[in-house]
């Protein structure tokens, strides 16, 4: 009896450390252990973060980035918001931000296809430090 306790509780241990050592790495999405991103051939993305393209970690191939913020104020809709002084959590600035946001997916979808890449993120970085093309200024003359 004491040897399958023993036992049980070697087991528990060693699903604990795994546990651990795998959520360390930020590879766990969707368990106990809260994961900010995944690394998956050497991407280090958030799902969150894709604005269009691909959105898998282990099919992107020649991904760019985008300075999300600075493309969202450059939009009329924010630009609106903030000549008007409209409220942004009033439904009328619900409205304008989607509109914003939409404007700002389009543009980069069609920066995307024009210019070859795969997929248009917020935040994308590469485990070995290559540098991750920027578009914002071909997408900002798009909107």
């Amino acid at each position: 009896m004491k040897t399958r306790i023993r036992t049980a509780a070697r087991i528990a241990v060693f699903a604990v450390l795994a546990v651990t050592t795998v959520a360390a790495r930020g590879t766990v999405s969707g368990s106990a252990a809260v994961s900010t991103g995944e690394v998956v051939a050497g991407w280090i993305v958030d799902r969150a973060d894709n604005i269009c393209g691909l959105d898998d970690a282990k099919m992107l191939s020649k991904p760019a980035k985008v300075d999300y913020d600075a493309l969202l104020k450059a939009t009329p809709e924010f630009k609106k918001i903030k000549d008007d002084k409209i409220d942004p959590n009033s439904p009328q600035g619900i409205q304008l931000r989607q509109a914003g946001v939409t404007r700002v997916q389009t543009a980069a979808e069609k920066v995307r296809v024009a210019e070859s890449y795969c997929s248009v993120w917020k935040t994308i970085r590469h485990s070995d430090g290559r540098v991750v093309a920027d578009i914002t200024e071909a997408v900002k003359a798009q909107l």
